[in-house]
């Protein structure tokens, strides 16, 4: 099937698209798995099988326009991927007049985010993140490999095969990513304000190493359940992001090994070239060898790394301590007043959320959220 194609975006696809009825062969659960501005992913069985998958209920048309192109795009990248177990497997595809339909693998174990945000005696061990980090990075690896940027890598994009035991991830939600290419350069405004990279917002093009950049914010907040660049506001978060105001605060990395560390600032570096790729970060050595993670960071090195900063470092540190008490993470499925949130005894939590979506511009948020 073709349709017209646009920038960054794949056109053909070989999956079939049923216009049966999708409720003559799926049983909905009635539990919705994740929710956004226009989409809703529910658990479902298929009547024949009995077998369980996720269905992802897709409007065509968003803010009065028809986004059917968008959708075939997601669908040509998951048949791409299909070969690859790290990625979520597509099933079936059927449309209606208003919506697209896509039948998923269903993963059980939710998204890793739920283990970010749990008490730290409950949160992700390093060795777990390691294992957790490579399957993510073997996935990265193989889209990369097909031009293929993702564009939204976050806690809440990687789903888990079961909670216990600790399943393998399966990466989903490909709604905001793009093909690249060598000849033509891509720039877009797209992504979670949390995890977007400094050339997103620079308006600089788009590469694989876009992604790269996430994966260094989504190793920090697996590690220590603390989002890296966090603000106030979308304002202070990419101000963050833009002056690579990050903080490795004894503290908070106490029980993380020099080498976690180390792989961490190898990808969050501002330009894009001086990244590590997918591949080299596979072979390092904190990934590659069974390492001691007994190996804490030297005090002096925290210090060195406390601030990006360094001649402003008292204010830094107040800033710093505030980000690490107000530390919060985007997800689209829930929704939490601020105002609610800021009555909350701050002293009690260490953690505050804030519930936010993509944005497809710097002013105005959008997109998918889950699958």
């Amino acid at each position: 099937m073709m349709t017209q194609p646009r920038s960054g975006l794949l056109s053909h696809i070989h999956t079939r698209i049923c216009t049966d009825n999708f409720n003559n062969y799926y049983t909905l659960l009635g539990r919705e798995l994740g929710r956004g501005k226009f989409a809703v992913v529910k658990k479902c069985t298929e009547k024949a099988t009995g077998k369980e998958y996720a269905a992802k209920f897709m409007r065509k048309r968003r803010k009065g326009q028809d986004s059917r192109m968008e959708i075939i795009h997601e669908i040509a990248v998951l048949e791409m991927a299909k070969s690859n177990p790290w990625v979520i497997n597509l099933y079936e595809v059927y449309e209606t007049p208003s919506e697209m339909i896509l039948v998923l693998e269903y993963a059980a174990g939710g998204e890793i985010f739920n283990q970010c945000v749990a008490d730290r005696e409950e949160a992700f061990k390093e060795k777990e993140v390691k294992r957790l980090m490579k399957q993510i990075l073997e996935g990265v690896c193989f889209l990369h490999r097909n031009n293929i940027v993702h564009l939204d890598l976050k806690p809440q994009n990687v789903l888990l095969t079961s909670e216990s035991p600790l399943g393998d991830i399966k990466i989903v939600d490909f709604g905001l990513s793009r093909k690249v290419n060598n000849n033509e350069e891509l720039r877009e405004i797209m992504g979670t304000p949390e995890y977007v990279a400094p050339e997103i917002l620079n308006y600089e093009p788009i590469s694989t190493a876009t992604d790269m950049w996430s994966i260094g914010v989504l190793t920090y907040v697996m590690l220590t359940g603390i989002s890296p660049f966090l603000g106030d506001d979308k304002q202070e978060t990419f101000l963050n992001i833009s002056q690579l105001n990050v903080s490795f605060a004894k503290e908070d990395f106490e029980s993380i090994s020099n080498l976690a560390i180390d792989f961490i600032n190898g990808l969050l570096v501002k330009e894009p070239e001086d990244r590590a790729v997918a591949d080299e970060c596979l072979m390092h050595p904190w990934l590659a060898h069974e390492s001691d993670e007994t190996a804490l960071v030297p005090e002096a090195s925290c210090g060195k790394l406390e601030s990006a900063a360094p001649e402003d470092s008292e204010k830094q540190s107040q800033e710093t301590e505030e980000l690490i008490v107000m530390a919060s993470y985007t997800v689209a499925q829930c929704r939490q007043s601020e105002k609610e949130t800021l009555k909350t005894d701050q002293k009690a939590i260490s953690k505050r959320f804030k519930f936010e979506e993509p944005f497809s511009t710097l002013q105005e948020i959008s997109g998918e959220f889950i699958y």
